[in-house]
């Protein structure tokens, strides 16, 4: 969209993709013989167009009848490696397919919460999530009604924020991203599957209110999908353009595909101008890990329980559990975490105005003992606690 967009172009936007998505989710069975896919045509069958793009026969097998509706074009669940026990975002989650599959994949311990702006399409997700429940026997997964630019979710409660080929249906991209930054926790991750542009389309394209449910008049040249999630705050940016995709919907002669290249200029064809992006992004720890720990001498069992020291000083819940699985995976014993936490309490506890003046001693040289009053509280001896401060 452009910078001279207003609030009522965008709610027009977002009333024609809600009335395209209504009209699939309330006949998403025609699909199969006329229907309209993710690009607003009849594409191959739905678990054909999966399989194509990477889902597994039996990931395909475990959904509940009528979740593929054939909207993706690509698998963001497979991109994100998701883990047993993490809060799962599923953007734009339509019928639930990709949040079904992630909700095995997380596990009894693991949530997942698909969000959808279509009423039609909460309705269908929620009555699909009957038949998740009885055949996995996990109720793990739940959907909310809201839109991308203003999800439903709280600040840092989510692992890992996933979607398939819906940012590009948002007037609003950037504040996408930016609520995607919100909702993640410290060192929370992206994986994301959208169509994006290699170069721009003709403006007959855009115009195509096909084109516009199908994915493609709303996206964007994949240096402004890196550059929106830069100035939203996420880092380790990786994106990997997947050219098939868009390739076997032309041979398969996909209706809106077909209109594209009408538009195209000769010897020209979709795949030039159109790709299927991988998105993998993270949020950065922020507070709990010190700002120049990469170039310090710490190692990283170290740096990680100072950062566990800074989570508890600065009230960070997520960053404390971020912290404490690292040191873990790093070998950290329980009793050792236990002396960074006892320390860093000890730390917090102590008049604030002690600690000041504290510091400014040892800054400027002043090493001389000082009476114990003057110092952090707690037992003295023992190498697993913290003692008082010692001359």
């Amino acid at each position: 969209m452009s910078n001279h967009t207003t609030p009522n172009d965008c709610e027009l936007v977002r009333q024609k993709v809600r009335e395209g998505y209504s009209q699939i989710a309330q006949h998403g069975s025609e699909r199969r013989s006329g229907g309209k896919s993710c690009c607003g045509s009849p594409a191959p069958e739905a678990e054909e167009l999966a399989k194509y793009i990477g889902y597994s026969a039996e990931e395909l097998a475990s959904l509940p009848e009528g979740a593929n509706m054939g909207l993706s074009c690509g698998n963001p669940t497979a991109l994100a490696a998701l883990q047993p026990g993490e809060v799962v975002l599923d953007l734009g989650s339509g019928g639930g397919f990709d949040a079904f599959i992630a909700g095995r994949k997380v596990g009894p311990t693991g949530r997942v919460i698909g969000t959808d702006m279509t009423p039609d399409m909460i309705a269908k997700a929620r009555k699909n999530a009957e038949a998740y429940r009885k055949q996995s026997g996990l109720d793990n997964v739940e959907f909310r009604l809201g839109e991308i630019e203003h999800l439903p979710v709280a600040d840092a409660s989510v692992d890992v924020v996933i979607s398939n080929c819906v940012l590009n249906l948002s007037p609003d991209k950037p504040q996408v991203w930016r609520e995607v930054a919100r909702v993640l926790k410290p060192g929370g991750r992206v994986a994301v599957s959208d169509l994006a542009l290699l170069k721009p389309l003709p403006a007959a394209v855009l115009e195509m209110v096909e084109a516009l449910v199908g994915c493609v008049a709303g996206a964007v040249l994949v240096s402004e999908t890196e550059r929106m999630a830069k100035e939203a705050g996420l880092g380790q940016i990786v994106l990997t353009p997947k050219a098939g995709y868009v390739d076997g919907m032309a041979e398969w002669q996909d209706p809106l595909y077909q209109r594209i290249m009408t538009h195209l200029p000769s010897g020209t064809k979709p795949s030039e101008y159109i790709t299927s992006l991988e998105i993998k992004a993270s949020k950065p720890t922020q507070v709990c890990r010190p700002a120049d720990a990469a170039s310090s001498q710490y190692s990283p069992v170290v740096a990680e329980l100072v950062a566990i020291g800074a989570a508890i000083a600065s009230n960070c819940e997520p960053c404390f559990k971020h912290h404490y699985d690292q040191a873990r995976k790093l070998g950290v014993s329980l009793d050792d975490l236990a002396a960074a936490v006892n320390t860093a309490q000890a730390v917090k506890q102590a008049p604030a105005q002690a600690i000041l003046k504290l510091a400014d001693r040892f800054l400027h040289g002043d090493f001389a003992p000082k009476p114990e009053s003057d110092c952090c509280p707690g037992p003295a001896e023992g190498a697993k606690t913290p003692g008082r401060c010692r001359s």
